[in-house]
């Protein structure tokens, strides 16, 4: 029978990932967990791929072990594959590493290092009954991030031995078709001018001309996945987008990308290429506090921190005047300066999560925690965020069409600047 939330976690991590299971339990959200759940003599990997799949959700419990941990990212990669809502909770005051990056960066994250833990854990319980962390709209092409921001396509899952299991990694390397040089046709030579009669002169010697080369100029190569494969590759550069390279891969940003988003779907993004793939031009662009995900053109790019190395394209439409759209939530990058001025959709406006009322915990979504204070009408528009100090209590409420939740001690808050209307 299928349980609703599998716990992924590393396995210097089972204390904790016991009290996590049993917690939620107590909540009333069924868990799947190694080992307990395996079934005795059946073969392990299989039982842990029958788990992913019959569950509703997936939390991954991260933490210094986790980041280490081959076994977490191939699970990891497996719920993406299968659609499963993802629930990130931070055991410790950890980012997730390269190989996770893509699994946790648009979900809801549940920081769970600080006492008590209950309330974290009854918190964890809510979220998951609503559903409300990031399940891919389109799971094959999420699945990209390290499969498509490591390999090209979704790597095919093997049992060897019955109990290791591996994705195979699987890319064919395209290579260009050689341009022919053309053999040049020298042109006639231009035919002497008729003699005058005697004393007869030569004709002067004709010089052919340079025969002008009519080959086709070179086009530029095809692209890689991503241009962070080297960091110190000069900008420009120019290369070739096939029609399944718009289509894979993961892009974060909007006008300006981080280096390693997938380089002809962030070209898609920018609206540079169109969806039958053709040619581009990566620019080099200063490295960001904060980049914001968007839909456009067929791509959906995602919210991201600090990343030092950024590209825009050429020939891409200036970015809008004013405040740039707001990311989901702030705690993206907590060192983010604030006052922070941003303008919300009016999609943002009402999505989401939000815990408190007047001051919200850091982590709330922030379109709607604005417009639970007040500071955005329904129809999206500019909102000015402060950071506070975390509080010992948050109280939810329902206003403006918004309903917050209750939580308990948070290490940072988020208030809003409210104009009289």
């Amino acid at each position: 029978m299928g349980k609703t939330a599998f716990i992924s976690h590393a396995s210097e991590d089972a204390a904790r990932a016991a009290e996590v299971c049993a917690a939620l339990e107590a909540h009333g959200v069924p868990c799947w967990i190694a080992p307990r759940d395996v079934t005795p003599g059946h073969d392990y990997a299989s039982e842990i791929l029958d788990g992913i799949a019959n569950s509703r959700v997936f939390v991954l419990l991260l933490s210094h072990e986790a980041n280490d941990s081959g076994f977490v990212r191939r699970e990891a990669e497996r719920a993406v594959s299968k659609g499963k809502p993802i629930f990130p909770v931070r055991l410790e005051n950890v980012t997730p590493s390269k190989a996770l990056e893509l699994f946790v960066s648009s979900a809801h994250w549940i920081d769970a290092w600080d006492t008590p833990r209950d309330a974290h854990w009854q918190r964890l319980a809510a979220v998951i009954r609503g559903e409300r962390a990031s399940a891919p709209a389109a799971p094959a092409p999420v699945l990209q991030r390290y499969i498509s921001r490591a390999f090209i396509g979704l790597a095919a899952l093997t049992l060897i031995g019955g109990v290791s299991w591996w994705f195979s990694r699987n890319g064919d390397t395209p290579t260009a078709t050689p341009v022919p040089t053309p053999v040049p046709t020298p042109p006639s030579p231009t035919s002497p001018a008729a003699a005058t009669p005697p004393p007869a002169l030569p004709a002067p010697a004709v010089t052919p001309a340079t025969p002008v080369n009519t080959a086709p100029v070179a086009s530029a190569g095809p692209c890689p996945q991503r241009l962070s494969i080297n960091p110190d590759l000069p900008l420009p550069f120019s290369c070739q987008c096939s029609r399944d390279a718009v289509r894979d891969g993961t892009v974060w940003g909007t006008d300006v990308y981080t280096r390693d988003s997938a380089l002809c779907a962030a070209a898609a993004h920018a609206g540079v290429v169109g969806r039958e793939g053709g040619e581009i031009t990566a620019l080099e662009a200063p490295g960001r506090d904060i980049y914001i995900g968007t839909a456009r053109n067929g791509v959906t790019s995602n919210d991201y921190g600090v990343y030092r190395q950024s590209l825009s394209f050429q020939g891409a439409a200036p970015p809008a005047d004013g405040p740039e759209l707001c990311p989901q939530r702030l705690s993206i990058n907590l060192e983010l300066p604030t006052p922070y001025t941003c303008r919300c959709s009016a999609e943002a406006v009402g999505a989401g999560t939000v815990w408190g009322t007047d001051a919200y915990t850091g982590d709330s979504n922030l379109c709607s925690a604005a417009a639970h204070a007040g500071a955005v009408q329904r129809d999206g528009g500019v909102i000015t965020v402060y950071r506070e100090a975390g509080r010992d209590l948050y109280v939810g409420s329902a206003r403006n069409g918004v309903t917050s939740n209750d939580y308990g001690r948070y290490a940072n808050s988020l208030r809003f600047l409210v104009r009289a209307r």
